[in-house]
């Protein structure tokens, strides 16, 4: 009989206890615990909100660098091509100039190498232009 005296003391304490459960708490009890529930989901809310802009902002920050790194690369791969393009206009002039002989040919190849300088300036220019980091 002594070991079943604790065990009908837990399990009527148990039956109390969960009898407990159901019972309603009073008005000012529910309306203290709801506006506590409700100032906790604003401030969770608030805090989410918080780190969203954060994150955000961050990720904005982020996408701007990797515009203006491409924006870079695109100004530096522009002028390599331009100037790509000058060369070989140079050298061809050049070849063309090779027919002449004398004054002409001089004359021939001064106009390539100025219309040379001129297709490099314009390479350089464009790139300044556009270049986002200079």
């Amino acid at each position: 009989m002594n070991n079943r005296l604790p065990l009908l003391v837990v399990i009527v304490s148990a039956a109390f206890a969960l009898g407990a459960c159901d019972r309603p708490k009073g008005e000012g009890q529910v309306e203290k615990d709801t506006a506590a529930a409700q100032q906790a989901a604003t401030e969770r809310t608030a805090k989410a909100e918080q780190e969203a802009a954060e994150k955000a902002a961050s990720a904005r920050t982020d996408v701007r660098d990797e515009q203006r790194d491409l924006g870079h690369v695109n100004a530096i791969e522009g002028q390599k091509v331009a100037d790509a393009k000058a060369d070989g206009a140079h050298k061809v002039a050049l070849a063309r100039c090779e027919g002449m002989a004398g004054a002409a040919q001089k004359s021939c190849k001064d106009q390539a190498d100025a219309d040379y300088d001129v297709a490099q300036a314009k390479a350089k220019a464009m790139r300044a232009a556009t270049d986002p980091k200079p």
